[in-house]
């Protein structure tokens, strides 16, 4: 269960970043207080047509209160994010550097049912941004939820598009065929060298036990090295986000 208020909700969060020493979250649109403003890297929540113009959207850019396009829930809509409704965004984050974060592979079972009846799985497929990646060559895009289902067609285009990036999102702690997604997508990104390019995320939504539930699960994977594990927690963030260590 989540927490009942917004205040309960920021403790466990504010526990969570104490308990585990964590730096800098990416906040993907939603609420926050303003004591955290030094953690926070602003995101820009999209599902279907962005909320702002692309004048507006520029204007927050460069006012540094979007750091990050996304989280992209594009398939949410049935749509992808090469739809052409997007490509002034994406134009504009090219232009700036702002990382564009997609989400991608499945949703909650049954969300068709259940407030999103365009959403379809085939949608979550990394392959369907190929385009936008040839369109926008220096365009800083990282994979949410390394593709899901379809995480070897994350670590295709990894291998074939050397500045794109994958986040591990909710595969590290929801059920079902996550687990056995998760650990064979790290163990075949090991062995293509491709963990470099790969970066920790909980996607914890409304439930901050979420955060150390990922974590300790991505520690428990024996067969990352202490190296691994550091660069995906820390390093390689560092390095996509141009952040000071």
């Amino acid at each position: 269960m989540s927490p009942s208020t917004f205040e309960e909700f920021k403790g466990q969060i504010e526990a969570m970043i104490k308990k585990y020493n964590i730096v800098k979250v990416v906040n993907s649109g939603g609420a926050y207080d303003a004591s955290m403003n030094d953690i926070i890297i602003p995101g820009f929540e999209v599902y279907g047509k962005p909320s702002v113009d692309i004048v507006q959207f520029e204007k927050l850019v460069q006012e540094g209160k979007i750091k990050v396009f996304g989280e992209v829930g594009a398939q949410y809509m049935g749509l992808t994010l090469s739809d052409p409704m997007y490509e002034p965004y994406l134009r504009i984050c090219e232009q700036y550097e702002i990382p564009v974060a997609i989400h991608t592979g499945g949703g909650p079972p049954g969300i068709a049912f259940r407030g999103a009846p365009n959403f379809r799985l085939t949608l979550g497929d990394p392959f369907l941004i190929e385009d936008v990646i040839i369109k926008f060559p220096e365009l800083k895009i990282y994979i949410m939820h390394a593709g899901g289902m379809y995480y070897e067609h994350t670590l295709a285009l990894m291998d074939h598009y050397q500045h794109i990036y994958a986040d591990l999102g909710i595969i590290l702690w929801e059920g079902g065929m996550l687990p056995i997604w998760t650990e064979d997508f790290l163990r075949k990104a090991k062995k293509a060298n491709l963990l470099d390019r790969i970066m920790y995320g909980s996607d914890a939504m409304v439930w901050p036990h979420a955060i150390e539930k990922s974590i300790k699960q991505l520690e428990s994977y024996e067969f990352l090295t202490e190296e691994d594990k550091r660069n995906i927690f820390y390093n390689n963030a560092v390095k996509f986000l141009n952040l000071k260590e």
